[in-house]
């Protein structure tokens, strides 16, 4: 039994070897020509054959990507200065090197279409300016769910919004930011923040310059130089969803935002610039409402110092969501009444994909006591995300 046994497993090993057909044709050639023997040439076929395991680094990664905001303007404007642009109105190119899943350098690029000297009557130019340029450091492991940016950073509220509520950042900033609404700060600065993300809480707080990253290294207001600037936003995510950012388009979630800051002695100025604000947001695939008020004090002739509101909507009512139709209205009431203002927008959006999104919009603004100012754009634009 034991001789039939080992003669079996014998036979099984060698027809295993010789009966394997030898396909290369190099190899082929070699076992006919009696240089290889055919376990040799079997062997030989079997280890060039075999697939190497790709090799790739998980510690270190490079990602590029960017936004580009394009399209035609005509402005209407009361004091009859008229104009009609094709537009590259914002561009943003960014860079991300991972060390591991986490940790990165963040640099961004912003390119953007302003006037000269702030002033419509000098003509556009373009300015390149560097938005980010931060580290990312994940430290969970000693604040829980926590990381903070340090360098040219996001600051705590207008990255939140325009992520939740106002969708629409290619036309129009948000009420807190637009030059016609609250005009506050921008949405970057010099300085170290804090982010805590978790499934029903979220929160960003910091300390930075104040100046905002377009102000960075200049002195206005007399050259009194700056100081530091604190502040903070937290999030109810009354859903859950806290952990990523939304997508609108195929989720439902609702949050309710508490934001703060003060800038000690604002951009060179003897007195200090606070902000109040309440946000909420409501959305989930067929429609979006959202709504905030603003409550802001700095010096007394200060256009910033005052209060306001804003409600934004949009309504996706076919083509699986694509097709938004959407509004806003902003109210600022400055201290200083001849500021006092009202913007409104209107209009409608196709999200052709993931890449492009069309908007055909309108924007009109009115101010109580400065007619001048007045004006109404119809604007058309290509959203590219690449």
């Amino acid at each position: 039994m034991r001789k039939i046994l080992l003669t079996a497993i014998s036979l099984s090993f060698v027809s295993s070897v010789f009966g394997e057909e030898i396909s290369d044709p190099v190899i082929k050639k070699l076992y006919e020509k009696g240089i290889l023997t055919k376990e040799e040439a079997v062997q030989l076929q079997k280890d060039l054959t075999k697939k190497e395991t790709p090799v790739s680094s998980k510690s270190k990664k490079l990602k590029f990507g960017g936004k580009a905001y394009i399209g035609y303007t005509f402005t209407d404007r009361n004091n009859g200065t008229d104009e009609g642009n094709f537009e590259v109105r914002r561009g943003y190119f960014i860079t991300k090197f991972y060390f591991n899943k986490k940790d990165h350098i963040r640099f961004t690029l912003d390119i953007t279409r302003q006037y000269k000297n702030e002033n419509p009557d000098e003509g556009n130019e373009i300015n390149f300016k560097i938005k980010h340029l931060y580290l990312y450091k994940d430290i969970s492991n000693i604040i829980p769910a926590t990381g903070f940016e340090l360098g040219i950073v996001h600051t705590p509220w207008l990255d939140y919004e325009e992520h939740s509520g106002w969708w629409f950042r290619s036309i129009s900033k948000t009420f807190y930011e637009a030059k016609d609404g609250a005009h506050l700060l921008p949405s970057a600065d010099a300085g170290l923040e804090f982010k805590t993300k978790t499934e029903y809480f979220s929160s960003e707080y910091g300390i930075f310059d104040g100046e905002g990253y377009d102000h960075i290294g200049r002195k206005d207001r007399g050259n009194k130089g700056n100081k530091p600037m604190i502040e903070g936003r937290i999030t109810w995510h009354i859903l859950g969803g806290g952990k990523k950012k939304p997508k609108p388009l195929s989720q439902t979630y609702a949050n309710i935002s508490l934001h703060a800051l003060n800038s000690f002695n604002h951009r060179g100025s003897d007195d200090d610039l606070t902000v109040y604000q309440i946000h909420g947001v409501y959305n989930q695939p067929l429609f979006l409402v959202a709504g905030q008020y603003i409550k802001s004090d700095w010096y007394k002739d200060s256009e910033n110092k005052g209060n306001g509101y804003s409600f934004n909507f949009e309504i996706r009512p076919i083509m699986d969501h694509k097709v938004s139709i959407f509004g806003r209205y902003d109210r600022w009431d400055s201290k200083k009444s001849k500021y006092d203002r009202e913007m409104f927008i209107y209009g409608i959006a196709w999200r052709m994909n993931k890449y492009i999104t069309w908007i055909v919009n309108g924007i009109t603004t009115d101010y109580d006591k400065e007619n001048s100012k007045d004006y109404r754009k119809y604007m058309i634009t290509a959203e590219v995300h690449y």
